[in-house]
């Protein structure tokens, strides 16, 4: 067998198969291709002839981020002495596809309709012209989320909060969703086309998770925006702060004679005095510290417990929300056991909020839990990774 391509010396090599693979040719290159029989005392047959072009190689590992319409790829093998670029072609049903090339290994689609499917395939192509096979995946970029979620009034048994229109929206019909609940019940869940809403229905002295995300016409929803709010205990005059609600607290314990009915309000009164400490988030009954910088799954447990606390255990779904409401990718407080996943400390290991596809299989490598943004849905963004470096979520016990 001789194989060559323009210019250069022929390759011969022999088989006594009928059939040979040739593993050193150029991606996207034309070769010559002759093939004889050879007798054991040399005697040769006339040549048959052919050709074959090499097809380049496709590109690798096809991601995309439906949040910033950005589809991302590896380089293909063997291609670095290789000029090369890329071709993207993307469309949405019933339409023509855009078609754009880069040289980088991602691209940003930026005239994307908000909650609309689209095609999109990838391929390599050569300063020749020739192409790979093409590489396909399918892209809907989810609207985007509220902003300046704020929490403007608490009364005793109802309270305002209000958000920002998110860009991009202005020429898209939308409303938004809200949910919210106290620990230990189902959500309440109602809609508007306003930047604002009263919750009107809560009960006084309770902590409230409360949750917004925009909606488009055809259903798809943007991430969730989570905020608390805690309702107060009395409704002291038509404008109550906070300093005199600590002063006619003041004044009835100093009144009370019963031991029990002090106590209480004693404890009502360090709620007024003392939140978490500074850079400490308070949510139910546990004050949250997010680390700023990337550690090791190990550094960030020994820094946690040198604060007091332990990395942070999911015991609901309003405690799963408000942790993705932090807006990082950070560990929480699970590692596996023979294959068994469980919390550092003793307790079970349910619910769980894993994203599609989880819990992977790291292939023995020590694995850890990461609560990851990239889930649109926070009650589905567990993801398996490994524990070398992340942020961690540090909780503790709130002490009045």
């Amino acid at each position: 067998i001789s194989y060559h391509c323009p210019g250069t010396e022929p390759h011969i090599i022999t088989t006594s198969s009928h059939s040979i693979t040739l593993s050193d040719l150029k991606p996207g290159t034309q070769y010559s291709v002759t093939v004889c029989t050879v007798l054991e005392d040399g005697k040769q047959s006339q040549l048959v002839l052919t050709t074959l072009t090499t097809v380049p190689p496709a590109p690798d590992q096809l991601t995309v981020d439906t949040t910033s319409g950005t589809v991302s790829w590896s380089q293909p093998p063997g291609l670095d002495q290789t000029q090369h670029h890329y071709q993207i072609s993307y469309h949405c049903p019933g339409t023509e596809p855009h078609i754009t090339t880069t040289s980088s290994h991602s691209i940003t689609l930026s005239d994307l309709q908000y909650g609309t499917q689209y095609s999109v395939t990838v391929c390599t192509v050569l300063e020749n012209g020739k192409k790979s096979q093409l590489v396909s995946t399918t892209l809907t970029k989810v609207p985007p989320a509220p902003d300046h979620l704020n929490v403007n009034s608490v009364d005793t048994t109802s309270a305002t909060v209000s958000w920002s229109q998110p860009p991009g929206l202005d020429q898209t019909q939308h409303h938004y969703q809200i949910s919210y609940s106290r620990p230990g019940t189902e959500p309440h869940i109602t809609t508007t086309s306003s930047h604002r809403i009263t919750l009107s229905d809560l009960q006084s002295g309770t902590q409230y998770s409360v949750t917004v995300c925009t909606v488009l016409e055809n259903g798809k929803q943007s991430k969730l925006v989570s905020t608390t709010l805690t309702t107060v205990h009395f409704q002291w005059w038509k404008r109550p702060s906070r300093v005199a609600a600590v002063c006619v607290l003041l004044a009835v314990i100093i009144g009370l004679g019963h031991s029990n009915e002090r106590d209480k309000l004693n404890t009502r009164l360090r709620y007024y005095e003392k939140p978490c400490l500074k850079e400490w988030w308070k949510f139910g009954t546990s004050c949250y510290y997010v680390s700023s910088t990337r550690d090791s799954a190990g550094d960030g447990q020994r820094q946690c417990r040198a604060m007091g606390g332990e990395l942070v255990v999911i015991n609901s779904r309003e405690e799963q929300i408000f942790i993705h409401g932090l807006k990082k990718n950070v560990w929480i407080g699970a590692y596996t056991n023979d294959g068994m996943w469980e919390w550092l400390v003793n307790t079970a290991f349910k619910p769980t909020y894993w994203m599609e596809g989880e819990p992977s299989n790291l292939n023995d490598e020590v694995a850890c839990i990461e609560i990851s943004q990239t889930a649109s849905d926070p009650l589905k963004s567990w993801k398996v990774v490994k524990c070398t470096s992340n942020y961690w979520v540090c909780e503790k016990p709130f002490t009045p």
